[in-house]
């Protein structure tokens, strides 16, 4: 991007980048150990987490779509000592995504903006067995659930995603760019793979 981009440019290009990294991030191949914690998943008890104005995320220094170091940086800048960061899965149509979010007493509450309009509440699974080590490169911490290092999500219809991320690419391929890819992705499949409903 130049000087002469216009906003509206800038935006579309931000929202094309993050579809395509939630598009090739939601393509893994499909494995029984992915079918079998997304069972064991499902049987653990469910909260209701609210997401606090977009505008007091982003003054707090929140930044979009990076919901484990905010939730880490909210438990360990928390003055009275309060905030627990607690990972676990965002239910989100029929796929489970790996989410931070931040326990204060008997509220649940998403510490991350998000760059397009959402639901003001959302259910979550908490989950006990995942927990977070130093990455092998040093760099950073990873999410692990019994020893297994976690992809972005525990999907009930793999095969679903992984559709939706050749035709992407084939769009892409024929000179289409990632925002306008997405949409025609939305318009076409999307109507076919929505009423596969909430789990």
């Amino acid at each position: 991007m130049n000087d002469g981009t216009t906003i509206t440019e800038a935006r579309e290009w931000e929202l094309g980048e993050l579809a395509l990294r939630n598009i090739e991030g939601m393509a893994f191949s499909p494995s029984e150990w992915e079918a079998d914690t997304l069972a064991e998943v499902l049987a653990l008890p469910r909260v209701v987490v609210t997401r606090p104005p977009v505008n007091a995320l982003l003054a707090a220094d929140m930044v979009p779509y990076h919901c484990h170091a905010n939730c880490a940086n909210q438990e360990a800048n928390d003055p009275d000592g309060t905030s627990r960061h607690i990972t676990g899965w965002l239910v989100y149509g029929s796929d489970l995504l790996l989410h931070s979010v931040v326990q204060i007493g008997d509220e649940w509450l998403c510490m991350t903006p998000q760059l397009v309009p959402v639901p003001t509440q959302f259910q979550f699974i908490p989950d006990p067995l995942i927990e977070w080590r130093v990455s092998g490169d040093g760099s950073g911490k990873e999410a692990f659930r019994g020893g297994i290092a976690l992809l972005e999500a525990l999907r009930k219809h793999p095969q679903d995603h992984i559709r939706v991320r050749d035709r992407f690419r084939e769009l892409m391929a024929s000179g289409l760019s990632a925002f306008d890819a997405r949409k025609v992705v939305e318009e076409t499949l999307g109507d076919e793979l929505k009423p596969r409903g909430m789990i």
